[in-house]
């Protein structure tokens, strides 16, 4: 069959912007660590945050990762700076295998959707494989020997004030051009290029817990992919829901979340190509090995689906046949961009335009140097001259406290989500009745996504995952998925006759969640 070349162009562009959009506020989170620290911590606090001998160093890496909320490229930025002030490059990886996938937006994400223990079992094995990747890197790999006349001196940091704010600024604009801006558009195309290339929902059949190959396919799909931490949670949870492998479930929350293709080349241009193919190839064997080790344990589920729509995004977003406009593609584009992600783009766009002018008029960054006169000191309560251990945990601090404000701005309360929700199942439905197959996929999809926004919100309001809201919001997304199948399929006439059973199980989770008993249990 010939391929559809403006469906698959299509694909590769929805889906390249799609990675863009996807990666753009942990990029910009990783960016301004990444200024933070060596503005404000300077080579020898950032050794000190990361002092500790054999496994008490790379614990210490492992915890500190856990609190950012950064993905597989915004580690990237901080990794850079861990290197420059001499951090043992074993400590390095070990903050790089665990930061990607635990953190508080995404782990607080996967215990919704999934049985708690199973999220638990991950985050445990992640901390075995972060620190034993580290330990074996350090033991037959490493080639540093960092100690005395090796260790960089200490460098100046920026007095107190706004000129210290201005230098991490600076050092993030720096950094967001140049090598990883580079690997980011790397990745971003080819994603776009590789599920441009995949018909839509080729996936759909693979990753079952009856196919013992699911693991080790999981392993070689999603390891070059870029899979953010909160869609890589997305898709587990689909996967559990679904009753897919759980074995594959690890590999993705380790690998497919946890490295990608641009982040592999920049540890192979750091640390030699052939020394971290060999460490890889161990850690991918202990990964897949792991999740073969996992799967009938952390199997719950009752019964398998037929089908799953959880990798339908690292395939092409369109059927051979719709011939996608521009509208649909902004469309396509615009359902993955909310509101948080929006102002991370234009960030993004803001600091590599600054960077883009620091680099050509400013090459030996004379401007860092000048912010870090010790003459430029201001008086008052700017002046205030705080250690800088001081200044890392004040920095942590505030970040741990960017992803609690960032968690309860993504999942707003449930009756916010509701009232969303009904405009969404309006527009839905009226495409559907209109026969715009596009559109109607494009508003289910979105209604799939506010159902799972409305567990999350309900949960990190309550600290309980109430049953049978879970069961309501599942009925639901059934239903909605039931009629997606159905106009991906092209039957617009059994897409109409679901109309009121997507309605029916609209008003079941809306009457059930404004019932004064749920009331209670959601904080109301």
């Amino acid at each position: 069959m010939a391929l559809d070349w403006l469906t698959v162009a299509a694909g590769i562009l929805v889906r390249s912007c799609d990675a863009a959009v996807e990666f753009s506020m942990t990029l910009l989170v990783g960016l301004v660590v990444a200024g933070i620290m060596r503005s404000m911590l300077g080579t020898v606090g950032i050794r000190a945050l990361f002092a500790g001998a054999g496994i008490r160093g790379l614990a210490r890496a492992w915890a500190v990762g856990m609190v950012l909320p950064v993905c597989s490229l915004g580690v990237i930025p901080i990794a850079r700076e861990l290197l420059r002030a001499r951090v043992p490059s074993g400590t390095v990886l070990a903050f790089i295998l665990a930061a990607p996938h635990i953190n508080p937006i995404s782990l607080l994400y996967g215990l919704t959707l999934s049985s708690p223990m199973v999220i638990v079992c991950y985050g445990l094995a992640s901390l075995g494989l972060a620190i034993g990747g580290g330990a074996l890197w350090e033991r037959f790999f490493n080639r540093d020997h960092y100690g005395g006349d090796a260790l960089p001196p200490a460098e100046p940091s920026p007095p107190p004030g706004a000129g210290r704010l201005l230098a991490v600024a600076l050092v993030a604009a720096r950094g967001s051009v140049g090598l990883v801006a580079a690997l980011a558009l790397a990745s971003a195309l080819f994603n776009g290029l590789v599920a441009g290339l995949l018909p839509h929902g080729i996936l759909g059949m693979t990753m079952r817990h009856d196919d013992w190959r699911s693991p080790a396919l999981m392993a070689a799909v999603a390891t070059p992919f870029y899979t953010g931490p909160l869609q890589g949670m997305m898709r587990i949870g689909l996967i559990f829901e679904h009753g897919n492998s759980s074995g594959a479930g690890f590999v993705l929350f380790e690998l497919g979340i946890g490295v990608n293709l641009a982040l592999l080349a920049w540890l192979a241009i750091r640390l030699g190509a052939a020394r971290l193919a060999a460490w890889l190839a161990i850690l991918l064997a202990a990964v897949v090995a792991s999740g073969y080790a996992m799967e009938q344990p952390l199997y719950f589920a009752h019964e398998e689906a037929s089908h799953t729509h959880a990798f339908d995004d690292w395939t092409n977003p369109f059927v051979p046949g719709d011939r996608p406009g521009l509208a649909a593609i902004l469309g396509k584009v615009a359902a993955k961009c909310g509101a948080m992600e929006a102002v991370s783009l234009v960030a993004l766009a803001v600091l590599s335009a600054v960077g883009i002018v620091a680099r050509i008029t400013d090459p030996r960054e004379a401007a860092e140097a000048w912010l870090a006169m010790p003459a430029r000191r201001p008086s008052g309560m700017l002046s205030a001259d705080v250690p800088p251990r001081v200044l890392g945990v004040v920095a942590m601090a505030v970040l741990v406290a960017f992803s609690i404000v960032s968690l309860y701005t993504y999942y707003p309360p449930h009756s916010e989500v509701l009232e969303e929700m009904v405009m969404v199942k309006t527009e839905a439905l009226s495409a559907v009745m209109a026969g715009n197959k596009q559109e109607a996929v494009r508003q289910l999809e979105a209604l799939d996504l506010l159902t799972r926004k409305l567990q999350v919100g309900i949960f990190i309001r309550t600290g309980r995952n109430d049953p049978e809201t879970a069961r309501m919001a599942d009925e639901f997304r059934e239903r909605v998925e039931e009629m997606r199948d159905l106009l991906i399929a092209g039957d617009n006439l059994g897409a109409r006759e679901m109309i009121s059973r997507v309605d029916s199980a609209s008003r079941s989770l809306r009457t059930g969640l404004h019932h004064p008993a749920a009331d209670s249990k959601t904080g109301k």
